[in-house]
């Protein structure tokens, strides 16, 4: 799953002070949730725990790895240093402890499916009645959200020949009417563990980090109408209901049963949004519909052509003045050395997401610039991580997120 760049995830501050753990049970609910008995709970809290080991105990010993072993052996049969990740990975791939640090890490991701899916399925007639019993949405200013599914949507090829994440079935597949298991299965923690709770106990962080930077970056801007896109289950777009109450959310997405499960969601918590089944690449919003659009962790989940037609239609349907932002990792040519890059490249191989590496080596201005964008609207930067609390929504937390900005 990808994750936010955040080096320091779980270790001591400067003091030596151990910042409190997550634990899975310490995620947040609502009343779509799936039940948990306390077997369940123990099993997600130990997989939780096992991520964080590997992250934490496991992951830093690469470098050593690298430094001593793996890159000298490079430089006595090469006779210079590896020139790009791509040459640091074929030679990590040969050794034992980044074999381990691999299997581990996607025995875990396994894992945490597993057990998720086992919570999900004994109660997935219950999760269906749930979803359903959620009012039906009316448009007004002060009325619900909505839901509007297209079953006769054609799923995009680099998302329908693979399970993303290694998530079987993906997050779009039905196998059962008015299924939510897709929703449910990324509702019940999945992003909570793989950040391990660095995101907020509703995984939000990402949703309230774009807020925040919005409100800094353009402290004059109030949008009307919003849209998400590859929202998922919800959980970064409500946040921009949040921040901006009196504005119209629209989010979209290809997979009916996480829209189910947003909708639902958002409901419980009290927000109302408006979501809808589509394709990011060619919606059916009229031109200038919006004034800001937005996407977490998005765009690495598409393809280099959808990428460029993504911009575009954001472009068209951004109001003049508009904001599209989108929130990624950053770019590999921002790396230290061929080394990091390798290291935030693992994904690529080896979690079922072909598109990450491919994705984080483009020149995202020329495709802004190609859509329409004029280069001094265009900004690329880090802005920091966010990690909501109950008493602060925006409180900083330890990382950063890349930023993807342009202006209409």
């Amino acid at each position: 799953m990808a994750q936010a760049q955040n080096e320091n995830l779980g270790f001591s501050d400067s003091a030596g002070n151990r910042p409190k753990e997550a634990t899975w049970r310490g995620r947040g609910t609502h009343a779509a949730s799936a039940d948990t008995n306390h077997d369940e709970a123990s099993r997600m809290d130990f997989v939780m725990t096992l991520f964080r080991h590997i992250g934490r105990n496991v992951a830093p010993g690469h470098q050593t790895v690298f430094d001593k072993k793996v890159e000298p052996d490079f430089v006595k049969k090469a006779g210079r240093k590896p020139k790009d990740r791509h040459e640091v990975r074929k030679a990590m791939l040969e050794n034992p402890y980044f074999q381990y640090w691999s299997h581990l890490r996607l025995y875990s991701q396994e894992a945490s499916y597993y057990e998720r899916s086992q919570i999900v399925d004994r109660q997935l007639d219950a999760l269906i009645d749930k979803a359903k019993k959620v009012p039906a949405g009316r448009k007004g200013k002060n009325d619900k959200g909505s839901l509007t599914l297209n079953p006769a949507l054609v799923i995009p090829p680099y998302q329908a020949h693979f399970d993303m994440h290694w998530m079987p079935g993906s997050y779009f597949t039905e196998f059962t009417k008015d299924d939510v298991a897709g929703g449910a299965m990324y509702d019940t923690g999945g992003l909570y563990i793989t950040s391990s709770g660095h995101l907020g106990a509703y995984n939000d962080g990402a949703g309230y980090a774009i807020a925040r930077y919005i409100q800094s970056k353009f402290p004059t801007f109030k949008p009307k109408r919003i849209l998400d896109e590859g929202c998922t289950t919800g959980s970064n777009t409500v946040p921009l209901k949040d921040a901006w109450p009196q504005a119209e959310v629209h989010a979209i997405d290809i997979g009916a049963p996480v829209l189910r499960t947003a909708h639902a969601r958002s409901e419980a918590l009290g927000l109302a949004v408006h979501y809808s089944q589509q394709d990011a690449e060619h919606t059916n919003f009229k031109t200038g519909s919006f004034d800001l659009i937005s996407s977490s962790m998005f765009l690495h989940e598409t393809a280099r052509k959808a990428v460029h037609n993504i911009v575009k239609e954001c472009y068209r349907l951004l109001s003049p003045g508009g904001i599209m932002v989108h929130v990624e990792q950053p770019p590999f040519s921002w790396a230290k050395s061929p080394f990091d890059q390798m290291t935030r490249d693992w994904d690529t191989h080896n979690n079922n997401e072909p598109f990450w590496g491919a994705m984080h080596d483009m020149d995202l201005e020329k495709v802004a610039l190609e859509a329409g964008f004029k280069k001094e609207n265009i900004t690329l930067e880090m802005v920091p991580l966010v990690t909501p609390t109950e008493s602060d929504k925006y409180a900083l937390g330890k990382g950063a997120w890349f930023v993807f900005v342009a202006r209409k």
